[in-house]
């Protein structure tokens, strides 16, 4: 079930801009989005349409209907949980818990 939790927040050691913590995150706003995937997970292009697990998607993992249409890559590790910030109260975090670690997926609308 997904939780509220108070959040780091701002501080001034970091010129009061958001505490987002280790990578990937994907962040929006302005009318840009950007994905920062760290350095140390190895991130790589994998085909899309491919469902071979050495260059493309892993069989059974989530896909858009257009895979051909998007780019993907590849990070080593899995998150336990996802964070979700509203863009108004950084006092405030949205936490869920990630059960499903083999299937889970973030979808914007």
């Amino acid at each position: 079930m997904a939780t509220k939790k108070k959040s780091k927040g701002t501080s001034k050691k970091n010129g009061g801009k958001l505490d987002l913590g280790d990578p990937p995150i994907l962040v929006g706003g302005g009318g840009s989005s950007y994905l920062w995937v760290n350095l140390t997970q190895g991130q790589r292009p994998v085909n899309p349409s491919s469902n071979n697990p050495s260059t493309g998607i892993n069989p059974g993992s989530p896909t858009p209907k257009t895979r051909g249409n998007y780019s993907a890559s590849r990070v080593t590790g899995s998150p336990t949980q996802v964070f979700f910030y509203d863009g108004v109260n950084p006092e405030v975090q949205l936490d869920i818990p990630v059960a499903g670690r083999k299937t889970w997926y973030i979808r914007f609308a």
